[in-house]
């Protein structure tokens, strides 16, 4: 009995198990929603081609289209595809052996009629039913969207070079959500030539479409025929179109044309505004939170920040596009229950939420692609494939906001927003497009600053922080949130490896992140052994090099440069670099600054040494204008970026064997003697110069230095002490600054920097023995002292003066030696307030009456004789 149980035990499994396969099989071989039948009849029949005026050697891919034909029969809601293509290569039959054709199961259903195979002008049948696979691809699975298309795959066996494959195949049924209504786009040409395409509509005679041309002046056929009007484009010999890349994501570079029965953008409004209605009570949950957020914050713009920052970061980016999924959003409650949703949702999610707390919130409609330019476009849904949020604050100032954008911080003026252009909002009475107004940025979206301590010739210390705004922040915010700090490190150390092989991490990677301002920045520091490299083929000169790495990872050029299109550009972008070098001695090195102005995009660079000359700063500014170049201004704008790009590295040398003989230059030591010995000479000639008191004053009416006067002394005992520094802290009498200016082969080549500064030695020399004279006179309370301190104002005046001029003449920087206009100014408005004080002053008048040679009866004589004549 037992052997019995089993053996009958083992057949029925069998039996199962046969079962379960043959359901598999039934399964396979009728896939769902996909038959056979034959071509409709209301379609326009085409003649089979299997001829061809196109040469091979002018198609891509190793296969090309004889036909494409497209056909709609909008009453019955069916589209027809009759297509034909030629294999050329190997590989065009290695890659396009496979049938594929894609339709939503929820409302459409497949209908192959035939396919077929020509070989040597015969036909050979392909259609089999039980070979059609379906696939779930979910194309946009990476993206968090899931829409439930379904792929038939027909794989198509011995197929060789010279083969035609025809197919023809109806989808039948639309997406109820649209109503029934009609809308779409399509190319009449495509990026390779084609023999011959047909599009061809079938419209109830009662409707009206309509239709816009793109690139194209081919406008259609219009006819009537059975109570129908039919739109026909039936071309032939179509030439290839040849496409530049890196466009504009909203430049269709194929001609076509758009169709649709939507007549008015209100009529999409119109369409939309049931999908958006929330007509349920909002759960509990939800309800709670909204409260909490109104409870917790008193102001509007603090609840709309709040209420932002939870469904953008809290309620996860995911969308279930099947049907009319794919444009209705789910409820409020439903997406808050289950922390999930795609743009529409989410954004409908927040608008109920502002709502709740009494503010005006609209979702509207965007293209995320073709942004403003959707107005180029004829109304219809299909024209919009994001959907975002307007908020109104009282005093009716409107702002826009992105749910969909996690990690975004800042004041609720300034969140960052895409620049969608155009939005359609999604509440009663809008009849237009609106344009959507990105919040105002004044700050740079990247800021660097890069410090690199240049102590030694051999190893280099860079320190470097980022502060990014805006999305930049936003994207720095979320990718520190979501990679290890040791992998960021790494990638930030092998950016600057490019440039400096050597380069090591001297400190761990830090960031610190101002949410209020919305402002993320990154600290790094670096040590860069052998920063300084030989020149080539002079081991006597050592170079080092400074390019803003970070400005220039920004900068695309383009792969296309011989354009017919028009080039895309990253836009908005604004960003300021700024390299600070601090070197171990003084660089005699000309300031510089450069700014190239194009119709899209500023760019600015300034070079500036320090007075002392070991500290230089490169500052960069690199703005763009506009998202794209137009055709015509390319070439225009590929030169001034080839400027730009020229202008971002610079770099310093130095001489090994002058910095060898870094000690004192004896001749100009010796030029500093003899000018103090010319200066000493005259200080005695002015010495014995002993003028009478101002007219009306004696010796008798000496007064001692007060009021005003004690400003001049201050600033004259320090006059000299002030001129000795600047000797030595500008090293006048450094040999290696000298050899670096007069060595034709160095950088710091500049003969009348040389002679400017021999004569700021000479001067300074002169003024540092005058400055002692006036010193001694000045306390002395000699009578010579107004006129020698009106020359000393003066003098000092005219000869800044005309240094400065003879330095912008010369091209000269105003840090290396020179005086700058700030100096000018200074010296200037000295001068103005000294020298009327000097000769009007009554009180300068009767301080310095004091005279080398005095003689008191003498002068008592004269002054009776001047009261006498008063009176």
């Amino acid at each position: 009995m037992m052997h019995f149980y089993l053996k009958n035990k083992l057949s029925t499994l069998t039996f199962l198990f046969a079962v379960l396969l043959l359901w598999q099989q039934i399964a396979v071989a009728t896939p769902r929603n996909v038959s056979v039948s034959p071509e409709p009849s209301w379609i326009k029949k085409l003649p089979t081609r299997i001829k061809s005026n196109i040469s091979p050697e002018d198609v891509n891919g190793g296969y090309y289209y004889l036909l494409m034909d497209q056909q709609y029969e909008v009453a019955k809601e069916e589209l027809y595809y009759h297509n034909v293509y030629k294999f050329t290569t190997e590989e065009g039959v290695q890659d396009f052996s496979e049938l594929r054709v894609s339709y939503d199961p929820n409302h459409e259903k497949l209908q192959f009629h035939k396919v077929v195979v020509w070989r040597n002008g015969k036909p050979i049948n392909k259609l089999d039913l039980k070979k059609i696979k379906l696939l779930q691809r979910e194309r946009g699975m990476d993206r968090g969207i899931y829409d439930e298309n379904l792929t038939a795959v027909l794989v198509l066996d011995d197929i060789r070079v010279g083969d035609i494959v025809e197919y023809s195949c109806t989808v039948k049924g639309a997406n109820p959500v649209f109503a029934g209504k009609f809308f779409n786009s399509f190319n009449l040409q495509s990026y390779d030539p084609m023999d011959e395409r047909l599009v061809h509509i079938v419209m109830p005679q009662n409707r009206r479409l309509n239709y816009k041309l793109h690139l194209t002046d081919k406008k259609p056929a219009i006819g009537t025929t059975n109570g129908s009007t039919t739109y026909t484009w039936h071309l032939k010999d179509l030439p290839a179109t040849l496409v530049d890349d890196e466009t504009p994501s909203w430049f269709d570079p194929y001609p076509g044309a758009y169709v649709s029965e939507f007549n008015t953008w209100q009529e999409v409004v119109n369409w939309a505004l049931p999908l958006y209605e929330v007509n349920e009570k909002l759960s509990k949950d939800l309800q709670a939170k909204i409260d909490k957020i109104k409870s917790a914050y008193g102001s509007d713009e603090d609840r709309l920040t709040a209420a932002l920052q939870f469904v953008q970061d809290e309620v996860r980016y995911l969308g279930f596009e099947a049907g009319i999924g794919g444009f209705k959003p789910r409820s409020p409650s439903h997406v808050f229950a289950n922390r999930f949703g795609d743009c529409k949702d989410k954004a409908l999610l927040l608008a109920v939420m502002l709502r709740q707390m009494d503010i005006k919130a609209f979702p509207a409609l965007v293209n995320s692609s073709y942004q403003g330019h959707i107005a180029e476009m004829l109304p219809s849904p299909y024209a919009f494939n994001h959907c975002i949020v307007q908020v109104e604050l009282l005093g009716g100032k409107t702002y826009w906001y992105d749910a969909t954008i996690s990690k975004q911080r800042g004041d609720f003026k300034s969140i960052y927003l895409p620049n969608y252009g155009k939005a359609l909002l999604i509440k009663p009475q809008s009849n237009a497009l609106t344009t959507v107004i990105p919040p105002i940025v004044t700050t740079p979206h990247v800021n660097v600053k890069e410090i690199y301590y240049v102590t030694s010739f051999d190893d280099v210390t860079m320190e470097v922080r980022t502060a990014y705004t805006g999305a930049e922040a936003d994207f720095q915010r979320s990718h520190f949130s979501t990679t290890s700090i040791k992998d960021i490190e790494k990638n930030y150390l092998n950016f600057y490896a490019n440039s400096f092989p050597e380069i090591e991490l001297a400190e761990d990677i830090s960031y610190e992140d101002a949410s209020a301002e919305n402002t993320f920045t990154v600290i790094e520091k670096y040590n860069i052994p052998n920063f300084w490299q030989s020149q080539k083929n002079n081991d006597k000169v050592i170079e080092a090099w400074f390019t803003p790495q970070v400005l220039r990872s920004y900068i695309r050029q383009p792969q296309t440069t011989k354009r017919t299109m028009p080039l895309a550009l990253r836009y908005p972008l604004h960003i300021e670099h700024n390299i600070k070098v601090l070197l171990p001695e003084a660089w005699s090195v000309n300031n510089e600054d450069q700014t190239i102005e194009d119709d899209a995009f500023t760019f600015r660079k300034d070079i500036m040494y320090s007075s002392t000359g070991t500290e230089l700063e490169i500052n960069y500014t690199y703005k763009a204008k506009q998202d794209h170049v137009a055709t015509k201004a390319v070439a225009q704008y590929l030169r001034n970026q080839k400027s730009m790009l020229d202008e971002l590295s610079y770099g310093l040398t130095y001489n090994k064997d002058i910095a060898a003989d870094s000690g004192t230059s004896w001749p100009i030591v010796l030029l500093a003697i003899v000018a103090f010995g010319l200066a000493a000479f005259g200080a005695n000639k002015l010495y014995f110069w002993d003028p009478q008191p101002a007219a009306g004053y004696s010796i008798l009416d000496g007064e001692p230095i007060g009021g005003w006067l004690i400003l001049v002394a201050i600033g004259l005992v320090f006059t000299p002490i002030k001129l000795l520094i600047g000797f030595f802290s500008e090293e006048y009498f450094n040999n290696a600054v000298w050899s670096n200016i007069l060595d034709a082969s160095s950088a710091a080549y500049s003969p009348p920097l040389a002679g400017i500064l021999a004569m700021e030695i000479v001067v300074n020399m002169a003024y540092f023995v005058y400055s002692l004279l006036l010193i001694y006179l000045f306390f002395k309370r000699r009578t010579s002292i107004p006129r020698l301190m009106t020359i000393f104002y003066s003098f000092n005046l005219a000869f800044i003066i005309f240094e400065y001029m003879l330095m912008e003449l010369l091209n000269i920087p105003y840090g290396n030696g020179g005086n700058d206009a700030s100096d000018v100014i200074r010296v200037f408005v000295a001068a103005a307030i000294w020298v009327p004080y000097f000769n009007l002053s009554k009180r300068v008048r009767s301080t310095f009456t004091e005279r080398l040679n005095p003689k008191p009866e003498t002068e008592v004589q004269q002054r009776v004789i001047e009261e006498e004549q008063v009176l």
